[in-house]
């Protein structure tokens, strides 16, 4: 009885417990504390990625890193290999695409930023996905806590793990030809070979000497690469590099201990007679380093220095390619984090007639001038030459020093681009004067004027200034074509100072006078004046017959001739075979005035004894006369050419060469 009373109490006692929890479940849970919410990270982000980019790694590692970070890698790894890296693979112009989520940005989870990596290096650029987590936390220096990056070596290349290996396999590429008109190789590469000795079997007493010659070095030059630190006796030296010249080669390899290895050699076939256009190529300078900063060029890099080969640098070298390996140390194997592919340089064609080119050159004989001549129709130029000029083949693989100081020192400057330059012309400027005048109808070429005397001034006020003419026997009256034949200066400088206001000088700009053209090698702009303008009236009338301050250049020359075969359109210089033919002036005098003009200019070379139409002209100089020639072959009229020389050599009979063979 007992045991089942307090059996009844105790379940009881216990349905009432349970009514008491059926009861409490009924009660709501409270609700969960809203996540924490922080300031956006763009800012720190945005310097994040500014001073990466400026490779500010110091400042990044005190600043940026979360604590986790820096324990993990530390300053080697962030800073130190960062660093060593670049030097190796010329990484440079780093540029990070990112971009930030949406809002909100809570304070326990990470803000992922998904980021695109490009970069410049040895190889090419280099582009790759990564994404980059900043974390909050919290800091003494910031009560609110800060956004802090979290990194690992993968965002410097690919795949980059601490304690890899980085190696680079360069894939260079053969660079594009300078071809003429015709096809025919002016700047190309050919087989050579690099030659070298092993010291060990290298007897310096009994050879030296001979190999020294042989590779146009002297016996110093060898025995200080010899001596460098790094030699030894079982290691191959290299030493110099020749062409595909068999007899010097078998005399080499006749020499105990010389090696070779196949090589490839810039050439130029026609040397001096297209040195100023083609230039040369040779090892990349420090300037030259800077300047072409994130183009993937590093040191001992070969570029184009001078002409075509430095203004077309980037064409001509093509893409260079190859891979960055990674050797990973922890799984024991060798992956490729980059593979770039290269391409070959692009061949650049020319409008010059190589052959042509270098008949004028042969011409000159080495005598300070400049020749060109062009195409009137189509402003194609055949023939720009500057001569003396060096051989661009003595550059490859590099000048030595010797040879370099002659050339510097050469009075005649063979370096110096005469083709650029701009001289005095003289009586070459007469048809051009006449040409303008006609066409501001003052001059009737048919007209004769009454010109008596040797000298001739317009006003006395121009004092003792007076224009003097060449051949003052010449029987009255004098019209256009005796004033072009006998070269009179009065007649010019009368028909210049009854223009109008400012028309001659409009006029000669209508001509190009003044005008820097659009064109791959720098020319020098034809002169008016220092001025531009005319100080005087007896200024004006001396530029007529292109004396005061008056200088043309020899292309702008050829160009100004064409115009009267022409029919008075002038059409832009081109030198490129693939540039469209456009015009840069028409309507400078009529198909009528154009004819009278040449049939002066064929009376003018019968006058001469040369048998081409055009002027010639010699001026007196302090170091000699200066002779000039323009004109054309009027049996033909394919070609306008300009010869220009220094000294007192026949600038007619060197123009001749121009059209020998059309």
């Amino acid at each position: 009885m007992g045991r089942v009373k307090l059996w009844m109490i105790g379940m009881g006692a216990a349905l009432t417990l349970a009514a008491c929890s059926d009861e409490e479940a009924e009660v709501p849970a409270p609700e969960e504390a809203e996540p924490e919410t922080v300031a956006s990270p763009e800012p720190r982000a945005e310097q994040f990625m500014e001073l990466w980019q400026a490779g500010e790694y110091d400042t990044l590692y005190e600043e940026f890193l979360t604590d986790r970070t820096k324990e993990a890698f530390g300053e080697e790894t962030f800073i130190d290999w960062q660093v060593e890296l670049e030097e190796q693979l010329s990484l440079s112009e780093r540029e990070i695409d990112w971009q930030l989520g949406e809002e909100p940005w809570l304070k326990n989870e990470p803000a992922d930023i998904p980021l695109t990596i490009s970069m410049d290096s040895v190889i090419g650029e280099i582009e790759f996905d990564k994404t980059l987590s900043f974390v909050y936390e919290e800091t003494e220096e910031a009560e609110a806590g800060e956004w802090f990056a979290e990194w690992d070596p993968s965002f410097i290349l690919p795949n980059l793990s601490e304690d890899d290996n980085v190696f680079v396999q360069i894939s260079d590429t053969e660079r594009g030809e300078i071809v003429d008109r015709n096809g025919k190789v002016i700047a190309g590469n050919t087989d050579a070979y690099e030659i070298g000795v092993v010291p060990g079997n290298f007897d310096r007493d009994d050879y030296t000497e001979r190999l020294a010659g042989l590779l146009d070095l002297s016996v110093e030059d060898i025995d200080a690469e010899l001596e460098k630190p790094w030699v030894q006796p079982h290691h191959y030296v290299p030493l110099g590099t020749v062409g595909p010249d068999r007899e010097k080669l078998n005399r080499l390899f006749a020499i105990p201990g010389t090696k070779r290895t196949k090589v490839t050699m810039r050439h130029y076939p026609y040397g001096k007679s297209m040195a100023h256009l083609t230039g040369y190529i040779a090892p990349i300078t420090a300037e030259q380093l800077e300047e072409r900063s994130g183009q993937g060029y590093g040191q001992g890099d070969i570029v184009g220095r001078e002409g075509l080969e430095e203004i077309f640098e980037t064409a001509l070298r093509g893409k260079r390619g190859g891979k960055i390996l990674i050797e990973k140390t922890a799984q024991n194997e060798t992956i490729t984090a980059v593979d770039n592919s290269s391409a070959a340089g692009e061949t650049v064609e020319l409008t010059i007639d190589a052959d042509l080119q270098q008949d004028v050159y042969q011409e000159m004989g080495g005598e300070p001038g400049a020749a060109a001549a062009i195409d009137p129709y189509t402003g194609e130029t055949h023939v720009l030459v500057s001569s003396p000029a060096y051989d661009p083949n003595d550059f490859i693989p590099g000048i030595k020093e010797t040879r370099f100081r002659q050339l510097t020192n050469d009075p005649d400057q063979p370096f110096f681009n005469r083709a650029a330059a701009a001289y005095p012309p003289s009586y070459l400027m007469q048809p051009v004067t006449a040409a303008v005048a006609m066409k501001q109808g003052t001059l009737d070429p048919a007209e004769g004027i009454e010109i008596d005397g040797e000298t001739w001034q317009k006003f006395p006020s121009w004092n003792d200034f007076r224009i003097t003419r060449p051949n003052p026997g010449v029987k009255n009256p004098i019209d256009l074509e005796k004033a072009l034949v006998h070269s009179d200066s009065i007649y010019f400088a009368i028909q210049a100072t009854n223009m109008p206001d400012d028309s001659f000088l409009e006029g000669l700009n209508e001509f190009g006078f003044g005008t820097t053209f659009d064109y791959p090698v720098p020319l020098a702009a034809s002169q008016i004046s220092e001025s531009g303008t005319f100080g005087s009236e007896g200024q004006l009338a001396s530029s007529a017959s292109g004396e005061s301050q008056v200088r043309m250049n020899v292309l702008h020359a050829a160009l100004m001739y064409g115009t009267f075969l022409a029919d008075g359109e002038m059409k832009k210089p081109i030198l490129f075979g693939d540039a469209e033919e456009e015009n840069l002036k028409q309507e400078l005098l009529s198909a009528e005035q154009a004819e009278m003009v040449r049939t002066a200019l064929v009376q003018a070379g019968e006058e001469d004894g040369h048998g081409l139409a055009g002027k010639t002209a010699v001026i007196k100089t302090d170091d000699g006369d200066m002779g000039w020639f323009a004109g054309y072959d009027p049996n033909v009229g394919n070609l306008s050419a300009a010869v220009m020389m220094e000294d007192e050599k026949d600038a007619a009979a060197i123009a001749g060469a121009l059209f020998s063979d059309d």
